[in-house]
């Protein structure tokens, strides 16, 4: 699913801005961008973005409803909470064995540490891939 791009990013102006900082923001954009100033192959999308963003915090209803999807992504990533975590009985035997290692050879340490690390490191990856 992809998530709606952030309009004020887009626009360059902080999200507590006036109606006329956006205008004159978006003017200053649009003429920089516009594809019959900016012979750039990207100007063309460039100004649909810009063109998007203006479309939607000019309007009051649709900029309130810009700002409350931005909230619930912001929600979601900080109560994200399955990214670089790993199941509880891995730490727990991760620790056993180190500690085991630990009291009976530290060459054996030294080599396992990197291992479990290693191992963490993917599963984690393969979790974020989910």
């Amino acid at each position: 699913m992809k998530s709606e791009p952030d309009y004020y990013i887009i626009l360059q102006v902080d999200p507590r801005a006036e109606p006329e900082v956006i205008q004159v923001a978006y003017r200053r954009l649009a003429a920089k961008h516009h594809p019959d100033v900016n012979p750039s192959p990207e100007a063309m999308e460039r100004m649909k973005l810009l063109n998007a963003a203006y479309e939607v915090l000019s309007d009051p209803v649709k900029r309130r409803e810009h700002d409350m999807s931005r909230l619930r992504g912001q929600q979601q990533t900080i109560g994200d909470t399955s990214t670089m975590q790993c199941p509880w009985w891995f730490l727990v035997l991760a620790v056993v064995v180190l500690l085991l290692l630990l009291r009976f050879s530290v060459k054996l340490l030294l080599i396992a540490a990197p291992v479990f690390l290693l191992l963490w490191l993917l599963m984690n990856w393969q979790r974020q891939r989910k």
